[in-house]
């Protein structure tokens, strides 16, 4: 049967869940708790340190323990102090649970939970269905207690609470479930309850798990694995001090010790147990202890202690079990069950009146949708007559949600082409990474190699004789290849630095800028960086800019863009015509003069920059390839083919366009967006970039 122990530990728990102490206190501390009730002036405190004298008496004096809960009780109450109030129900109710008097505890642990429900007391309620438990498990009424642990369980989880008190909670389950016979339930709840306690290292309750495991072993007649976990559950319940528990271990044990024959171990124990019991007025194990002593005498013929021990079992029985204790639980229960359907009917008044409120509130919509079209209906023939106004206006309208459309489309349009160049930026950059370092390897060894070579020949040179005069040759052939293997290396090297400059994300924000300032800036930049590589370059430089494009007080003119990624475009752009007329300047004679001009054109929303050379122009064949990554027109070793490639995924993540204009070998007028002009020499490539204006005002 389900031990009062479980009832006194669980207040235990509760008052220490609540911050009080349990029964840990001194007389010192008692001595202190008692100056701060006759000295504080704040009712919160008072009442806490009367809750907790209280608990300390509840196994030494529970009449001291009682006359202590009333006072807690009637502090909390004038002071307002709804947790104290709850806390001082419990602690009487675990008082008179002490003293066997079953229907008082259950009458102020309904009250209790009735004020948790009313006031909101989510972690007061949560200790107090676990009370609730551990009382019907004391009156044997399982199905009650399993409900009320499962209900506190439930509560604790959801509003992750009294862990400590969930893991005995979990044990206790596990002792019903073995008093009725489902073992494997009794197992794995015990298990759960004693992991919990381990895992929050709550020590004192260990003595619960373990006699839990020897009930369970007992039930199964492993008599041997019982009193091991009985052993360990006295020791852990003396260790600290839970006397209740050592009063039912005890008796466990001279259970299992009488069905193994041993019957002076087993009526040491039951006495012992009798004893302490009496001790606590733990009446429930009196009776217990005394009824399991009477049997044992009456089995061995000795009559005279048999009736010794009747007379303490009758003692015991009339405290816990008369009958107006009895009538008092079942009205109790009663009255517990009224509430319940009360709850339930005011739960189904609502419903009802939920109803109500929901057809009411359809059948006005219904009248109101009714008016509405009568009133559509007479305004219908108005309607009619204003209908061309009305269709200008909606004309109106369309433009402008056209409008609003194709900037939602460019706007997606820009989103996804950032999002393909992210990723495949980020793998990009990723082969690049891997390539470098075996490639830096390659080019670093290769120089080395040549300057030990070198050595090695000067060496040999010295030494000059017919006999290496092949091996100078050797030498010279093994130089050469070196020189081949650094020059593609480094043209390698130039790749990879291309594939992570194209990789890269911008950390550029787009702003106002001056598109003409720009294009200016990087016209010179590329131009004076040519020259810095070689003298002997040049060329000449037009520009005709769009005078509104320029920035004006109040920033007019500046168009949204990211200057430095855009400012890389133009760059790429004047840097490959530069190239252009540099290689026709080669071979197109002294008539010859290698012009290179930028332009900017404003028309309607758009902004167009062109990038012109009368260079030799590009294929035809080849005119669809020149945006591919990879793809480059120049010799081998000079360029990566990746520069206008990331020109073109620029200008696509601003939402613009690039196009190519291009003849090779003929003269042609090239004319876009209002910039007319010839190449007067018959050649020559127009690189159109075409931006959004998005002005600023």
């Amino acid at each position: 049967m389900m031990s009062k122990a479980i009832i006194k530990i669980l207040l235990i728990t509760t008052s220490l869940s609540l911050g009080i102490p349990g029964f840990s206190q001194t007389e010192k501390e008692i001595i202190q708790l008692k100056n701060t009730v006759n000295t504080t002036s704040s009712d919160t405190e008072r009442t806490n340190a009367l809750i907790s004298i209280c608990f300390f008496y509840l196994s030494s004096n529970p009449d001291s323990g009682l006359y202590y809960g009333d006072l807690a009780l009637q502090a909390s109450r004038a002071a307002g102090y709804s947790t104290g109030e709850v806390k001082a129900l419990n602690g009487i109710a675990a008082v008179y649970s002490q003293m066997g008097t079953s229907d008082k505890s259950l009458q102020n642990l309904l009250e209790a939970i009735k004020i948790c429900e009313g006031k909101s007391l989510t972690a007061e309620l949560q200790n107090t269905l676990g009370n609730m438990g551990s009382l019907y498990a004391e009156l044997a009424d399982y199905r009650q207690s399993i409900y009320y642990y499962l209900r506190s369980i439930d509560i604790a989880e959801r509003n992750n609470i009294g862990k400590s008190t969930v893991g005995t909670y979990h044990i206790y389950l596990g002792q019903i479930y073995t008093l009725v016979g489902v073992q494997d339930s009794a197992l794995f709840h015990v298990r759960k309850g004693y992991e919990i306690l381990q895992k929050i290292k709550l020590e004192d309750e260990y003595a619960n798990a373990f006699s839990a495991f020897g009930d369970i072993y007992s039930n199964r007649s492993d008599n041997g694995t019982a009193l091991h976990y009985y052993y360990l559950a006295l020791e852990e319940s003396r260790k600290f001090q839970r006397d209740e528990i050592v009063c039912e271990t005890l008796l466990k044990m001279a259970k299992v010790f009488n069905k193994m024959g041993r019957g002076d171990s087993a009526l040491l124990c039951a006495k012992e147990s009798l004893w302490s019991a009496r001790n606590i007025r733990y009446t429930r194990i009196v009776k217990e202890a005394g009824e399991f002593l009477t049997n044992y005498y009456k089995e061995n013929n000795n009559t005279d202690s048999a009736f010794k021990y009747i007379e303490v079992l009758m003692v015991a029985k009339d405290s816990l079990f008369s009958e107006e204790k009895i009538k008092n639980i079942k009205d109790l229960q009663f009255s517990e069950h009224i509430r319940d359907q009360e709850l339930a009917a005011q739960s189904q008044a609502f419903r009802n009146r939920t109803k109500f409120i929901i057809l009411g509130s359809i059948l006005f919509l219904f009248v109101i949708v009714l008016v509405v079209l009568w009133r559509n209906n007479r305004l219908k023939q108005k309607a009619f007559n204003s209908l061309r106004k009305q269709k200008e206006q909606t004309d109106i309208q369309k433009d402008k949600a056209d409008k609003a459309l194709m900037e939602l489309k460019g706007t997606q349009a820009q989103l996804i082409q950032s999002e393909k160049m992210a990723s495949l930026g980020e793998l990009t950059a990723g082969i690049a990474h891997e390539i470098q370092n075996p490639l830096n390897f390659v080019n670093n060894f290769s120089e080395v190699n040549n300057e030990l070579i070198e050595e090695l020949k000067i060496k040999k040179s010295k030494l000059k004789t017919e006999d290496n005069t092949e091996e100078i040759e050797l030498l010279n052939d093994i130089y050469q290849n070196n020189e081949k293997i650094n020059h593609h290396g480094k043209r390698a090297d130039a790749i990879v630095k291309g594939m992570l400059q194209h990789s890269r994300n911008t950390s550029g924000v787009k702003g106002p800028t001056d598109i003409n300032a720009l294009a200016d800036e990087y016209l010179r930049l590329a131009y004076h960086g040519l020259r810095a590589k070689d003298k002997s370059f040049n060329a000449e430089m037009k520009t005709d800019f769009d005078k509104t494009l320029s920035a004006g007080e109040g920033g007019i003119g500046k168009i949204n863009i990211v200057p430095q990624d855009i400012g890389r475009v133009i760059l790429n752009l004047i840097t490959n015509a530069f190239y252009a007329v540099g290689e026709r300047r080669k071979t197109g004679g002294e008539g010859y003069e290698p012009i290179v001009t930028v332009t900017t054109k404003k028309e309607g929303d758009k902004v167009f920059v062109s990038v012109k050379d009368n260079g030799n122009g590009i294929p035809q064949k080849i005119l669809d390839k020149i945006f591919q990554p990879f793809f480059t027109t120049k010799p081998t070793g000079e360029g990566t083919g990746l520069g206008l490639s990331l020109a073109y995924d620029i200008v696509k993540a601003h939402g613009g366009e690039i196009k190519v204009e291009t003849r090779e070998g003929e003269a042609r007028p090239l004319a876009r967006a209002g910039m007319d002009g010839d190449d007067p020499v018959g050649r020559g490539t127009t690189f159109i970039i075409q931006l959004p204006t998005l002005q600023f005002p």
